[in-house]
């Protein structure tokens, strides 16, 4: 007999957590490992498997109505390689829980594969089921792993609800200046609320963002990241860490900080909210629709206070702002962030708080100067492409007409060697040919059908690419005859020409730009 290679799959989400009234409890090292111990028993007692080389595969933390799983993909790949013969998983619902694919490849691809399918708790071996139709008690049991896992969701959803409206917080980590209690409500941290009444009584007494970064990391002051990481509450995403880094306090953060309203005690919801199961979207939530909470727990910082610096940032803002040549455009070219214009010069206002090269400042004239001589000189360049593309586009629509025709032909073989290929298997299952002779034959003419399938991606790769380039083209010349168009605004002209400018160590200045001229 031979020797078939074992698939043991495994697979936990959030799906699976157990529902607390004061928080979501989940187990699932528990949970895997549990799945792990059934399959393994299983395979001890069935005889023609026990002596089998087996693989493991665990999707820990992805959810079922989708089969978009690193594992599962890895498992997959395996099967369509022909190095999996059999895969078992303890229920139909740790496979999926999409009921239509999973009926999909039990019914479908895993007889196609030759792949024999095992859902142990479910009672389902496809060895059993083997040129029969499955009981009708599979695909209604797959339809309620669907309904179960959305009805789960739904759940979670109406928990997390009820919790905002009693005035509970519900997010992963509790912002700056408080912390969760064991009920779930956010209550003052005395170790950081100081912090921010601070941040807001300097604030109104005139101190500028920049000064007070500045100030708190000279005190040393551990910025609200660097205070998580402290303590151990953030550990970063997978494959990366904070050992050795330094997180700063920078005037955007203090701009956060002072533009939070949670701080007066006011509990309101996100902005957005989870799409349908499985779609992996954010809903945008109308401001009547949220949900919001007054004195939803003790506030740091008083409402006539909030009051005072929201006028003051908003009259710093607008009655401040100013229009000016190279406004938005100028960066520094170490830490990628827009320079600030003070005092007719452009210099980097990060620099003092992060770890870069020291990016001097530029005088505003002699930056302008730099830039101006640039544009002069693409301008020149794009008179000169001008002519240069409307041949060039010529050439590219008479090559189009030349790929079409072939592209036809192509298609039609392709497509007609596509359904010998699939005829094969019907004569197959009708007996009108042996396995081997269907191997065989399955094989060269898949062959034959994959040559002329990469010969029609080839020629509509390159009709594809001709079109792009014409439509290139197309929106070059609009933009150039623009930018020609626009000689007298000299502020529309930059900021339709440039992307960015760089200003780098020894003022050397690079300028991105929004087009490439060859």
């Amino acid at each position: 007999m031979d020797i078939i290679t074992v698939a043991l799959y495994m697979r936990l989400s959030r799906e699976d957590e157990k529902i607390n009234k004061n928080d979501f409890v989940k187990d699932e090292s528990n949970s895997i490992s549990n799945q792990r111990k059934l399959l393994l028993g299983f395979l001890k007692k069935k005889q023609e498997l026990a002596g089998s080389p087996t693989v493991q595969y665990v999707d820990d933390g992805y959810s079922g109505t989708g089969f978009e799983r690193p594992a599962f993909a890895a498992m997959m790949d395996g099967v369509k390689k022909g190095k999996i013969q059999c895969v078992i998983v303890k229920d139909f619902s740790r496979f999926g829980r999409d009921y239509i694919e999973l009926g999909n490849y039990i019914e479908h691809i895993f007889p196609f594969m030759q792949v024999r399918f095992i859902a142990v708790n479910d009672g389902y071996d496809s060895a059993v089921y083997k040129g029969k139709t499955p009981d009708i008690d599979v695909p209604f049991r797959n339809l309620a792993y669907s309904l179960y896992s959305q009805d789960i969701s739904d759940k979670i959803k109406s928990s997390l609800a009820v919790r905002r409206k009693k005035g509970m917080y519900v997010g992963s980590i509790p912002l700056y200046g408080y912390q969760r209690d064991g009920e779930g409500f956010l209550t003052p941290d005395e170790e950081t609320k100081g912090t921010v009444q601070r941040i807001y009584r300097e604030y109104l007494s005139g101190k500028g963002l920049v000064e007070m970064a500045r100030e708190l990391n000279g005190e040393g002051i551990p910025s609200p990241k660097q205070h998580k990481i402290n303590k151990g509450i953030l550990r970063g995403e997978k494959g990366k860490s904070f050992e050795g880094k330094t997180c700063f306090w920078l005037p955007t953060t203090l701009h956060q900080i002072l533009r939070n309203e949670t701080y007066t005690g006011v509990l309101s919801s996100s902005a957005y909210k989870s799409g349908p199961l499985g779609s992996g979207k954010r809903v945008w939530v109308p401001e009547e629709e949220r949900v919001r909470v007054e004195n939803a727990h003790p506030a740091i910082i008083d409402k006539d206070t909030f009051r005072e610096v929201q006028e003051r940032m908003h009259t710093k803002r607008h009655g401040e702002e100013k229009q000016f040549l190279l406004k938005g455009l100028v960066r520094c070219g170490e830490c990628g962030r827009l320079m600030v214009r003070d005092k007719k010069r452009f210099r980097c206002r990060y620099q003092q708080f992060t770890d870069h090269r020291n990016v001097e400042s530029i005088p505003e004239a002699e930056l302008e100067e730099i830039v101006w001589k640039a544009v002069d000189i693409q301008l020149r360049l794009l008179e000169e492409k001008e002519a240069v593309f409307q041949r060039e586009k010529e050439l590219c629509e008479g090559r189009c007409k030349k790929l079409l025709p072939e592209i036809k032909r192509k298609r039609i073989q392709a497509e007609k060697k596509r359904e010998e290929v699939k005829q094969l298997y019907h004569q197959y299952r009708q007996g009108k040919m042996g396995k081997t002779e269907y191997l065989a034959r399955k094989k060269w003419e898949g062959n034959l059908a994959e040559e002329m399938e990469t010969e029609l991606a080839g020629l509509e790769e390159k009709e594809e690419e001709v079109r792009q380039r014409i439509e290139v083209i197309d929106v070059d010349s609009v933009s150039i005859a623009e930018w020609l168009g626009c000689r007298g605004d000299k502020r529309e002209l930059l900021k339709g020409m440039i992307k960015s400018i760089d200003v780098n160590v020894g003022k050397k200045v690079e300028v991105q730009w929004n087009f490439y001229i060859h």
